[in-house]
């Protein structure tokens, strides 16, 4: 029994570390000092969670908008906080999140793409 397990446990830590991709089920959107890291939802769903996580020293203010332009939300959030927005959307919506402090470029969120980083516009 014990060695079953032991078998089990290392196929799967090594399927994990091997080649593994980073997935949530929502949109994580990490705000840095010099960067914002996005990590997109794998699936295309109608309800989709948008989470912003500020790890810079200052408050981040962002909105969230649709395509069509329409203001989703804004966003405030502390230094060292998260915030939770819940979107409904059209399949293959696509989101847009727009810093306003600190500055940023406005970021597209889309599901099914890798982790991906947005550094600072010059």
């Amino acid at each position: 029994m014990k060695n079953q397990l032991l078998i089990i446990l290392f196929s799967i830590s090594l399927s994990t570390s091997l080649g593994a991709v980073e997935r949530s089920d929502a949109f994580i959107v990490k705000v840095f000092e010099k960067s914002i890291k996005v990590l997109a939802p794998k699936k295309d769903e109608a309800k989709v969670g948008v989470i912003v996580e500020n790890k810079t020293l200052v408050k981040c203010l962002a909105k969230l908008v649709r395509e069509n332009g329409k203001v989703i939300d804004f966003v405030s959030v502390e230094p060292g906080k998260f915030k939770v927005v819940n979107v409904r959307r059209k399949k293959r919506e696509v989101i847009y999140f727009i810093p306003i402090s600190p500055p940023f470029q406005k970021i597209d969120l889309i599901t099914g793409r890798r982790p991906y980083e947005i550094p600072p516009q010059r």
